[in-house]
């Protein structure tokens, strides 16, 4: 999937701006504060249907208006042109695709599958299983048709579990647990065959990038060793009882990121993290391009973030042999070698003041 054309409305500083950005890299530069991020934001929204900056929508929008707007012509693989665009308020989005509503994010999702890596991505290895979960189930959607529904239905049983442990009632709560152990196995399986495909990508990741350590990658499924969910559950009933919640599940399923076999966290420097984070991300891209032949776009926030300027180098030699478009913010453009073929949209006030193609010759 790519942008040929997207005009942005009322998104931040953003009054009204138009960007025919190029098939592969796009440079976005400019001081802080003139609207580089507010142009990634506007690329989310269209594709998420919300802000990667904040929970609520009204930050996203500009001072004194009602509502951002988004419109995009996007052009498949194969050629196949369509226009999406989104309208945004405080508490609702109105969004269309080729004339027709999308009532859904995870249609827009599909619509117009993204990556995005800020300044904060680091929080993937950082933080708690929550994040390293979304992750696999992010590319889970993408690559099969039949995972999305899978786990709606498993958060579905778990949610009404929950409802009568907490009312006290254990027998309504039991009737639940055939449920979650029957989608369990079938999301389980998927978690830990995405992850086996994900480590082939992420070791040539770290060959070409001369990472400095190995990394692996483990999954706990979320319940004790040796049993099955539902003996699990069956085990946990009091103290679940007592808790209001249940303990024991895919739900509390952990991805483990291992670099010379000790949590990544715990070995690696915040720039060494940043940079595995950017080999996480490409290499579940390259398992979504397998599978649909449609490459997600790249959003990537303040490239040097973290990154020397060798590192920083490396990503971009990297992204150049990947078929995606991307969109890379940064502070100062001459800080980087670029490559030929790519655009620059120098960005100030919240308007492009010039857009260049740099090519072989110019």
């Amino acid at each position: 999937m790519k942008i040929n054309r997207i005009q942005i409305e009322n998104v931040r500083i953003i009054q009204n701006m138009v960007l025919e950005p190029g098939a592969g890299l796009n440079f976005i530069h400019g001081n802080n504060g003139a609207g580089k991020t507010s142009v990634l934001e506007a690329i989310f929204l269209l594709g998420q249907g919300k802000s990667f900056r904040h929970s609520e929508a009204g930050p996203l929008i500009r001072k004194n208006q009602e509502l951002a707007q988004v419109v995009a012509d996007l052009q498949t693989n194969s050629g196949r042109c369509s226009k999406l665009g989104i309208q945004r308020r405080k508490r609702q989005f109105v969004a269309r695709h080729a004339g027709k509503d999308v009532s859904r994010r995870s249609e827009l999702m599909r619509l117009l599958p993204l990556q995005l890596i800020t300044p904060q991505s680091h929080e993937l290895i950082e933080r708690g299983p929550e994040l390293r979960r979304r992750y696999l189930d992010y590319g889970l959607f993408h690559v099969e048709q039949s995972y999305h529904q899978m786990l709606l239905s498993y958060y579905r049983a778990l949610k009404q579990r929950n409802a009568a442990l907490r009312s006290g009632d254990i027998l309504l709560a039991r009737s639940f647990n055939d449920q979650l152990a029957y989608f369990a196995v079938d999301i389980l399986k998927s978690r830990q065959g995405i992850l086996s495909r994900i480590e082939k990508h992420l070791a040539f990741f770290v060959e070409e990038t001369a990472f400095p350590v190995a990394v692996t990658l483990g999954l706990s499924r979320g319940w004790k060793s040796g049993l099955s969910l539902n003996e699990a559950l069956i085990r946990s009933e009091r103290q679940d009882l007592s808790r209001g919640f249940t303990g024991d599940g895919i739900h509390r399923a952990q991805l483990k990121i291992l670099t010379d076999g000790s949590p990544a966290d715990k070995i690696l420097s915040r720039g060494q993290q940043k940079l595995l984070i950017y080999g996480l991300v490409l290499s579940l891209s390259q398992l979504i391009i397998e599978n649909t032949n449609e490459p997600p776009l790249l959003l990537i926030d303040d490239l040097g973030a973290e990154l020397d300027d060798e590192n920083s180098q490396k990503i971009l030699g990297y992204l150049l042999n990947m078929d995606m478009q991307v969109f890379i913010t940064v502070l100062h453009i001459h800080r980087y070698e670029l490559p030929e073929r790519v655009r620059m949209f120098h960005v100030k006030h919240g308007s492009i003041q010039n857009a260049v193609v740099k090519s072989s010759g110019i």
